[in-house]
């Protein structure tokens, strides 16, 4: 599957597909034909989060910020998010989020009302701790809004006993938020409270850590817990593998060899999912093709490490039968010299973006272990293709790092959502790799 440049102008689907995956063509637009007949697609991306995942990609609301920049709809965006408000609730926390993070940056730049509003949006989302608004309120004023906020936060401590802070917002400011706190609270029974919930965290840390007590489990009791505990998935096998000694470890692996239970193979295996099996054993090859995917891919983390010349029939014949990532999984460390033809040969597009992601993950990986021209193409799906900024941002780096990005990326990149991939184009554009 090879890729080729956008074409511009974007037509109106291209051009909100850039804004959902954060592709610098999105600005691009912008700048070479402008906003014409984007307006509402535009201010819908700011009122509704279309981030893959907020929680492991750069911040977006300071790219879509440029975006409207560029389009001059900044008045616009502000009286959407005042005519979108309604009660925060699990559902539409990200939303509401972004719409908090987007004020922040048009008080930023100085629109009018923008701060009112986002102070406005500070909310709780019923029967929880979540809380909208307060980072970027900090963010925006620093410790005055520290204090707004805090003040806020006092009161549902005092009104909910179930109701939880963190004191992520002082570390914002730094050392003197706590004096600004401390003298504001002596006439505020809200901030004193909020007050001394942060000091009481703080000096829980200072407390010895109690030590997870499975952890000290040895083989045969880690065995002997997967068969008499069905019911738990055991994921925390996963930690316990990464620091048992290789005796232990040798112990559970006799009984993942021995065993025929598709259930109990499964929580053996995550023992492994840090470290690999210890070698190659036939008997594994079972679970790669049992009918539970979830097992499928336990099994195949687990002989990911291993270089074994059936691990590479298997992987090749996955690949062939469109079983593509966990194929591209085994095939990292049993490559030969074409394989990356086959691979782009067997590369399509998923509509589904968890499908997409974990792929895309998987042909990271491959091209990082076999770095060089021959994974452009790999590289290129991933630049495409990738719902996650951060995995595009990844194949950015692995493109400028063997010298193949083509001239058309690094135009694009940019003006990245992510500002990592951005400086990784800067600087490519700076260097041999680049001439106009």
């Amino acid at each position: 599957m090879l890729i080729e440049a956008p074409h511009f102008p974007l037509a109106k689907a291209a051009f909100a597909a850039a804004l959902r995956s954060g592709h610098g063509r999105a600005v691009q637009q912008l700048e070479k034909y402008g906003a014409q007949g984007l307006d509402e697609t535009i201010i819908e991306a700011c009122i509704t989060s279309l981030s893959y995942d907020p929680q492991c990609e750069a911040p977006r609301a300071p790219w879509l910020f440029s975006v409207v920049d560029h389009a001059h709809l900044n008045k616009e965006v502000a009286q959407a998010i005042r005519e979108s408000a309604h009660a925060p609730s699990l559902e539409n926390e990200r939303d509401l989020d972004q719409r908090c993070a987007i004020l922040k940056e048009l008080a930023a730049s100085g629109l009018d009302d923008a701060r009112h509003l986002l102070y406005s949006s500070l909310a709780r989302v019923p029967d929880s701790s979540t809380v909208i608004g307060d980072y970027h309120i900090v963010a925006l004023d620093g410790v005055d809004g520290l204090i707004q906020v805090a003040r806020q936060l006092g009161r549902w401590l005092r009104d909910d006993p179930d109701f939880w802070i963190d004191d992520g917002l002082c570390e914002l400011c730094g050392e003197s938020a706590l004096i600004a706190l401390e003298q504001e609270a002596a006439a505020n029974p809200d901030i004193a409270a909020y007050l001394a919930e942060v000091r009481k965290i703080r000096a829980s840390r200072i407390a010895p850590a109690k030590r997870f007590g499975r952890m000290a489990y040895t083989g045969s009791q880690i065995v002997a817990y997967a068969t008499e505990s069905p019911g738990d998935q055991c994921h925390w096998f996963r930690q316990w593998g990464s620091q048992a000694t290789n005796e232990q470890m040798e112990v559970v692996f006799s009984a993942l060899l021995a065993t025929e239970k598709p259930e109990h193979a499964k929580r053996l295996f995550r023992c492994f999912a840090k470290t690999g099996v210890p070698r190659f054993e036939r008997q594994l090859l079972q679970w790669i093709s049992d009918p539970d995917e979830d097992l499928q891919w336990i099994a195949i983390r687990a002989m990911v490490p291993i270089t074994h010349k059936e691990l590479r029939i298997v992987a090749r014949k996955l690949i062939m039968t469109g079983n593509i990532a966990n194929g591209f999984a085994l095939l990292a460390n049993n490559f030969s010299d074409g394989d990356f033809a086959m691979c782009v040969k067997r590369l399509t597009r998923f509509e589904d973006a968890d499908e997409t992601h974990h792929l895309v993950g998987h042909i990271l990986d491959l091209c990082q272990a076999h770095p060089g021209a021959e994974a452009l193409d790999c590289l290129l799906y991933v630049y495409e293709y990738s719902p996650c900024s951060t995995c595009r941002k990844q194949a950015v780096k692995a493109m400028t790092q063997s010298a193949t990005t083509p001239h058309w990326v690094l135009e694009e990149a940019i003006f990245d959502a992510e500002p990592e991939t951005r400086e990784l184009a800067r600087e490519a554009r700076h260097s041999s790799q680049w001439t106009p």
